[in-house]
């Protein structure tokens, strides 16, 4: 499946990874029943204003910009609920799961990912104690990091002591 959708929401609003790229070894969070569509209230056209217009379908999503490139939801791009929380986890061609996190409010949707900043990272050591991995195979390419938590405790304490970072705000257009 092609990472161009992703990319675009990476670059537009999920994934702002900057200069790295985190990954996590399962789905997140772990051991969590998927869900099989969107929540009707989530579904319809958000645009951040600039760039990107993203419709969000029963079972899929895409930038209007390229629609031959939907996410559809199954085997390969798994929906969560997790502590008010969609979570959306892309499994890539190297086994890693790509998380995005996305709360909805009202006509508004803050999307947030695990971006490499200083201080993400810093919580990262704090809540997984260590438990996460540093790669650098090519120094042409980015950093990878595999975030490791042990339980779904660790990942909610990642949410929510700044382990994540706002990457955009997208508002209703219909």
């Amino acid at each position: 499946m092609s990472f161009r959708i992703l990319f675009f929401l990476a670059a537009g609003t999920f994934l702002w990874t900057g200069c790295s790229n985190v990954t996590f070894e399962e789905p997140m969070p772990m051991k969590r029943r998927n869900l099989e569509d969107f929540p009707n209230n989530w579904q319809g056209s958000w645009s951040d204003g600039e760039n990107l217009t993203l419709t969000i379908n029963a079972t899929s999503f895409y930038d209007q910009n390229s629609p031959a490139d939907s996410m559809v939801i199954g085997k390969d791009v798994l929906l969560r609920r997790f502590h008010g929380y969609l979570v959306i986890s892309q499994i890539g061609d190297n086994g890693q799961y790509q998380v995005i996190v996305a709360r909805r409010w009202k006509d508004e949707i803050k999307v947030y990912d695990f971006g490499s900043t200083d201080e993400a990272m810093a919580v990262w050591r704090e809540v997984l104690h260590g438990s996460f991995e540093e790669r650098s195979e090519n120094p042409l390419e980015k950093e990878t990091y595999i975030l490791k938590p042990e339980n779904n405790l660790a990942f909610r304490q990642l949410l929510m002591k700044g382990g994540i970072t706002l990457s955009s705000t997208l508002t209703r257009k219909d």
